[in-house]
């Protein structure tokens, strides 16, 4: 039986290095492709084998995932978070059976279960599943971080408050590498974290960083971003996470 594990482990670590050896095709912000979700299905198997001989992975943390509500004119709005693939660190106002909220026009949140005010919903997740490895994006230089991110999120959609405080809380964690690759998640994000907003929006933008170390003269597949327009009633969301 030890000789039967020992071999499976093996096979699935080779198999694993293949996999995340080559090269995913361009997926956009569509989602994953189809090597990709062969990649997570192996790194899972691999997890899995690693835990049957008492290894247990360090925490990767989705950081400070904010959610920002605009409404035309004050309105009671509930949120519903799921989180696949992971569990709730932090949530403030506390999540409980979901956010309900008096939100009104400049942003500000009325928690309608605890009381008190806020500039946005946080919360933080902990992954129990692996996250695939991104391999599209950009590398950035350390000193191109600043002006990289301001440009890459203000055409994704964010305002120049909300740009501010993506930059300002992610520039210092970044900055600690020479070189990182910075991927914006798409709709693989959403499916592993949907939302569930009462009423719905006119408008919803999620921009979610994945980011990981790299090298001087490493390549990535360019990564085709699309540009969001607010209008009405909008929602929006940032955060990250580091591999």
């Amino acid at each position: 039986m030890k000789f039967a594990k020992t071999l499976l482990a093996l096979l699935l670590a080779l198999a694993l290095i293949t996999a995340l050896a080559v090269p995913a095709f361009a997926a956009g912000v569509e989602g994953p492709t189809l090597w990709q979700k062969v990649q997570l299905k192996l790194a899972e198997l691999w997890l899995w084998v690693l835990k049957l001989f008492g290894y247990r992975p360090p925490e990767i943390i989705l950081y400070k995932p904010v959610i920002y509500l605009y409404p035309e004119q004050p309105m009671g709005v509930g949120v519903s978070l799921q989180t696949r693939g992971a569990h709730l660190v932090e949530s403030i106002p506390a999540y409980g059976d979901g956010w309900r909220v008096l939100a009104q026009p400049g942003g500000t949140l009325t928690d309608l279960a605890g009381g008190g005010d806020y500039p946005y919903l946080f919360w933080e997740a902990a992954l129990d599943t692996p996250w695939p490895r991104p391999t599209e994006g950009f590398v950035v230089a350390r000193d191109d971080l600043a002006g990289f991110l301001n440009e890459k999120l203000h055409y994704l959609g964010l305002n120049d408050a909300e740009a501010d405080e993506f930059i300002g809380f992610w520039l210092p964690q970044l900055a600690v590498n020479e070189y990182t690759l910075i991927h914006f998640a798409g709709e693989d994000y959403a499916e592993r974290f949907p939302l569930e907003i009462t009423p719905a929006p006119d408008s919803l933008l999620r921009v979610f960083m994945v980011a990981r170390a790299a090298k001087a003269g490493q390549r990535a597949v360019p990564q085709a971003l699309v540009p969001f327009e607010r209008s009405g009633f909008a929602v929006i969301e940032w955060g990250g996470m580091i591999l």
